[in-house]
């Protein structure tokens, strides 16, 4: 994956909240994730950013269509694993999760953990992560749950008591 993959990547991202996720999510949450707005430079170099500091994959059906791609971060956290409606529940998730634990575990790294969607947990736990705990997160006024799953020893760090 190059950064000239990232606009179809961004569309391929929509497309999935919006047609996969969907199902998990009332609209209005999954306008909070992905608000149907066009590319821009901005979201790119953001993009870019995030790309560079992680290994990734993507999946291209026959047709050269992209079906999914995923990014796992140089420190253990998958940040992005996503696939097209039209590919879903076709073990695409599955595969990419695993070429990139690969290329994790080739780094020494194998501590590793997903903020997974309602739709994603399913792949994860698949993949032998076990569920760490739920999540609340808030986009734009909106409130998301997700959950917190890890593998590989992954521990959340302890948060400072605060008086």
């Amino acid at each position: 994956m190059t950064p000239a993959d990232l606009p179809a990547c961004y569309h391929l991202f929509g497309a999935s909240v919006h047609g996969l996720a969907g199902a998990c999510y009332t609209a209005e949450q999954c306008r909070a994730w992905v608000p149907l707005e066009r590319w821009t430079d901005e979201r790119e170099q953001s993009w870019a950013r995030r790309l560079g500091g992680s290994w990734a994959c993507k999946a291209v059906a026959g047709d050269g269509r992209l079906a999914g791609f995923a990014w796992l971060s140089f420190d253990g956290q998958f940040d992005m694993l996503f696939v097209a409606p039209w590919a879903g529940r076709q073990g695409v998730a599955g595969r990419m999760l695993a070429e990139l634990e690969s290329k994790a575990a080739a780094h020494g790294v194998t501590a590793l953990h997903a903020w997974a969607s309602h739709a994603a947990r399913p792949v994860f736990e698949r993949a032998g992560y076990q569920l760490l705990r739920a999540n609340r997160i808030d986009r734009q006024g909106v409130a998301l749950d997700n959950w917190l799953l890890a593998k590989g020893g992954w521990r959340e760090p302890e948060q400072e008591e605060t008086t």
